[in-house]
């Protein structure tokens, strides 16, 4: 079944021997009030990595959201330089009986 909701579109980057999770959102879910249900919803994607959450560049500016500090990379991402990619939800998990 496709569903775009589904969907995600994200990267794996490495920024200073940091390994992470970019996804990328809407700049309204970079608010401290809609960001941290993204989060969680790019959990289930990427659950052993940190996630930044970033919207699309608008004019020289990108939003971004995190729960690390990200004040030692953010000047290292450019949302147009990434190799952005459509993700398919994970399978879900057997039911153990």
């Amino acid at each position: 079944m496709h569903n775009a909701f589904m969907q995600l579109c994200a990267a794996i980057i490495n920024i200073k021997q940091t390994q992470l999770a970019v996804v990328q959102v809407e700049p309204e879910h970079t608010l401290p009030t809609t960001a941290p249900a993204a989060l969680m919803r790019a959990q289930r994607y990427f659950p052993t990595l940190p996630i930044l959450l970033l919207s699309p560049r608008i004019g020289d500016f990108s939003r971004s959201y995190a729960t690390f500090n990200i004040t030692p990379l953010i000047g290292h991402i450019n949302a147009d330089e990434i190799a952005w990619r459509v993700c398919e939800p994970p399978a879900s998990p057997e039911p153990p009986f």
